[in-house]
């Protein structure tokens, strides 16, 4: 199977998360109508299954900030998938240098953030025994893989001054 092109593993990764995004748009409309009607209906039931005589009556400590953290996962998430698809786009066209790859990958960078921020959100928003493995504490390796996708993003920079270099010269 071939790289690129008509048929290749750019298109078939393209066509995949184009898949997932169709889910992952439906889960972010889902989660922004639930943080709007947490918003406007301050007494929103919050037991989600839950037995009536639960001891557990409420799930979250601060149901605001943690579906606006759902929110915010959510919407990166999207916001990931529709940057990788238009990337494996030009990757596809054979044109992964051009300018517009080195906005998309900030992009990502800026969605991966996104998460971070949603999971230090909801670290601090669910009480403990809630969720039994819930403790943020600072993942290295996320940061360290944000900041490789922002030094990516450079080196596409730099990739399609080179490539506009050469389509100049005669």
């Amino acid at each position: 199977m071939k790289l690129i092109g008509r048929r290749s593993v750019a298109s078939a990764l393209r066509w995949v998360l184009g898949f997932v995004n169709v889910f992952v748009t439906g889960t972010v409309v889902a989660t922004g109508v639930t943080l709007l009607a947490s918003l406007v209906v301050p007494d929103l039931p919050l037991q989600f299954g839950l037995p009536s005589g639960s001891s557990a009556k409420i799930l979250f400590a601060n149901p605001h900030a943690t579906f606006l953290a759902a929110f915010l996962a959510t919407l990166s998430t999207w916001w990931i998938l529709n940057r990788l698809r238009r990337m494996f786009l030009a990757v596809n066209q054979g044109d992964a240098f051009e300018r517009a790859n080195v906005g998309r990958l900030q992009g990502v960078g800026v969605g991966l953030i996104g998460v971070q921020v949603s999971a230090f959100i909801l670290a601090w928003t669910v009480p403990e025994g809630i969720i039994d493995d819930l403790d943020y504490s600072i993942d290295l390796g996320a940061w360290l893989g944000i900041l490789i996708v922002f030094m990516l993003a450079e080196v596409f920079r730099q990739g399609a001054a080179m490539r506009d270099d050469h389509q100049m010269t005669v």
